[in-house]
């Protein structure tokens, strides 16, 4: 396993499943940046404890697997399972994000992706699906 390919586990694991937000630091940079469509992230580390406490708020029992980890060197792909509770009836509720990290310096710089909003929003009933 490379640093870089640690880094983002270990990142995975304690800010997003674990929540530790008070340990943002130790993983991305000071001026961290998200290309995510429909997802705002705020600015650098902040933006991130914010939004790390949003999902866990959103989706009780947030949690992301990593399925499958590309290392391209400084770039890391990502395929995620993520999961969590619907809000209102407690249900167990899954859909998928694919993520690439930019890392420099032993940081993360800069993170883009896309998830399967749709299955999201159909799970959640917040789309009619026919």
């Amino acid at each position: 396993m490379t640093k870089n390919e640690e880094i983002v586990r270990h990142a995975m694991q304690v800010i997003w499943n674990e929540c530790d937000v008070s340990r943002v630091g130790e993983f991305y940079s000071e001026d961290f940046k998200a290309d995510y469509p429909h997802t705002n992230w705020g600015l650098g580390l902040q933006g991130i404890c914010l939004l790390a406490a949003q999902v866990h708020k959103d989706l009780p029992n947030y949690e992301e697997n990593i399925e499958e980890l590309i290392d391209a060197g400084d770039k890391i792909i990502v395929t995620l399972a993520i999961s969590g509770n619907h809000p209102s009836n407690g249900d167990k509720i899954s859909f998928r994000d694919v993520t690439i990290l930019t890392l420099k310096n032993g940081k993360i710089i800069s993170q883009s992706g896309v998830g399967d909003l749709l299955t999201l929003y159909v799970k959640l009933g917040m789309i009619d699906f026919p």
